[in-house]
């Protein structure tokens, strides 16, 4: 039997290299984790995972966020987008997806009736600050105050306000859809929401856009969304915690580095103002999405990179890279929505077929489209609202 082929039979010595993996790739950001004893538990919940999904013909689908362990199991790693496009292109007829529970609503909306999608909590305990955080109510009215105004939704958001966007946009392509609707919509005012930090940087590099289009606009038709709302602050509440000096006093302790910067960060406006300035120099930094933020660091000469998200991600770059170096800007700022994921919950979920999102016709139970309602195995989406996101999305990925 080959190494490779007992590691998938053997807890032992599955346990054996999750230790070491999971101690040199991440042993900084979830420090006394990984123990024997718990590797050894890990990797005996690994094999009944995989048994489970392959009676159950279900593709694992897991964000990078979630802990390390999960990256292990998954059929498919990314980032939301790739994610979605993973459900709607494999045709699995079972996912059971590994994230935030928006991410898996937005693939069940992509996938329709085709693919069954599994999550293993409900969408409070899965969840997310930009969710929590829009004020529905002040949506409404902002839309009742513009009739003509339209409204971009970063995907990061619950099905509701999807239903009721003109645009659908990504951290990585945002600007660009921003930019096509001012083009479009001449004169019309535009809400860019619910993330302020992405739409202040995305407004700003979509007026750069049209500039060189020679397209006027002016700016304050593009407002950005920065309602307090629930206990949240219009923000990602992990982005929002790096602090506003945080990657100068990186970059002073790691010179060689590159800068990789998440739009959603706390600091991300003021570091592009220093990027603007020259403080933080151009040629030292790039704005990614998190799947960009990998693909830059593969094909970069670079040897050092510091790395401005969720450190869920690090684990990735620093397995797939073990050559480059991978300093967070944060070590603790993790999403406890994320790290809610564990495999004893995906354990359930596999062997009772819960928490399943489903689309539901007219359901007595759905009859306000702002509140999803779940019960002890299914979460509902109405279809008429899956009717109205569906092309939106489709929509967002002809940009890139």
């Amino acid at each position: 039997m080959s190494i490779k082929e007992s590691k998938m039979t053997d807890p032992k010595v599955l346990a054996a290299q999750y230790y070491e993996d999971f101690n040199r790739f991440a042993g900084d950001l979830y420090p006394n984790r990984y123990s024997h004893i718990f590797c050894l538990q890990l990797a005996e919940q690994t094999l009944e995972i995989k048994r489970l999904a392959q009676e159950k013909n279900s593709k694992l689908a897991v964000h990078y966020y979630p802990p390390p362990e999960f990256h292990e199991i998954a059929d498919k790693l990314g980032d939301s987008l790739a994610l979605s496009r993973f459900i709607n292109e494999a045709k699995s007829p079972r996912v059971d997806f590994q994230a935030v529970f928006f991410m898996a609503a937005t693939a069940k909306m992509l996938a329709g009736d085709a693919t069954r999608v599994f999550v293993s909590g409900g969408p409070e305990e899965l969840g997310c600050s930009l969710v929590f955080g829009t004020d529905h109510i002040w949506l409404e009215s902002w839309k009742r105050k513009n009739p003509e105004g339209l409204l971009i939704t970063y995907i990061n958001s619950d099905a509701y306000t999807k239903s009721i966007s003109d645009f659908i946009s990504t951290s990585r392509n945002t600007a660009q859809i921003i930019a096509h609707a001012a083009t479009q919509y001449p004169g019309k005012k535009i809400l860019v929401l619910p993330d302020k930090f992405l739409g202040y940087v995305m407004k700003a590099k979509a007026v750069e856009i049209l500039e060189k289009k020679d397209f006027s606009i002016d700016p304050d038709l593009i407002e950005v969304y920065e309602q307090s709302f629930g206990g949240f602050n219009a923000c990602c509440y992990v982005h929002e915690q790096f602090g506003h000096d945080a990657i100068e006093v990186a970059m002073i302790e790691h010179p060689e580095a590159v800068i990789m910067l998440h739009p959603e960060c706390g600091c991300f406006s003021l570091c592009l103002s220093k990027l603007q300035q020259g403080i933080i120099p151009y040629e030292k930094a790039i704005i990614a999405s998190t799947e960009q933020m990998i693909k830059f660091a593969e094909s970069s000469e670079s040897e050092e990179f510091i790395v401005s998200t969720e450190p869920g991600l690090l684990y990735a770059l620093r397995k797939r890279l073990p050559d480059k170096k991978f300093i967070p800007v944060s070590a603790e700022a993790h999403c406890r929505y994320m790290k809610s994921n564990t495999f004893e919950k995906l354990i359930r979920s596999l062997k009772e077929d819960r928490m399943e999102v489903i689309l539901c016709d007219n359901c007595k139970f759905c009859t306000n489209p702002k509140v999803t309602y779940r019960d002890e195995r299914t979460i509902h989406i109405p279809r008429e609202v899956a009717n109205l996101v569906k092309p939106k999305i489709e929509i967002m990925n002809s940009f890139q």
